[in-house]
């Protein structure tokens, strides 16, 4: 169904001057003319990526327009925001991709994207690797304990050391790897 030029001309209007109140910052206000926009003409794919950086609007904007560089670029910033940081190393490769192929200069903007989603990720991978060493080393160290009181029966001052040098032992294992 396509709309009049009258509606697409308004619709054009609303999104240079919600353009206008984005770059002053006036967010709110940016997003009530970019929804107008969508309103008056709802098959504009820009007109859904410029709107808001909402999971909904970067798909539905990428289904109207499956080659839009923006979409998938903000697609990716929904995913970072979510921590799903395989899907935003997706998206911004697939924007990459576009970019050059639709000849399209973004500068440094996808590729410094692209490396700060993979410096998330690893970051991420990396704090909970961290944790399961945290809890393996605790758990290991409750066993050796366990073991200590259950089949050496009463403490005695060799026990404790050998006990000792174990825990010990495991605390520099771990703090090595």
């Amino acid at each position: 169904m396509a709309s009049s030029p009258e509606k697409s001309s308004t619709a054009q209007e609303l999104k240079e001057q919600g353009n206008r109140l984005f770059l002053c910052r006036k967010y709110q206000e940016a997003a009530t003319c970019y929804s107008k926009t969508i309103n008056r003409n709802p098959s504009v794919a820009v007109y859904y990526t410029n709107r808001t950086l909402s999971l909904a609007d970067c798909k539905h904007a990428l289904e109207l327009d499956p080659h839009s560089v923006k979409a998938h670029f903000f697609l990716c910033q929904c995913h970072l925001e979510l921590e799903n940081y395989n899907e935003a190393i997706g998206n911004l490769q697939r924007a990459y991709n576009l970019a050059k192929e639709q000849r399209l200069n973004f500068g440094d903007d996808i590729p410094s994207a692209l490396r700060v989603a993979k410096k998330k990720r690893w970051n991420s991978i990396e704090e909970k690797r961290i944790n399961q060493e945290n809890k393996l080393h605790a758990y290991l160290t409750k066993l050796i304990l366990a073991e200590k009181e259950s089949s050496w029966g009463l403490p005695n001052h060799t026990n404790e050391e050998a006990i000792g040098k174990h825990i010990s032992s495991l605390g520099y294992a771990f703090t090595e790897s």
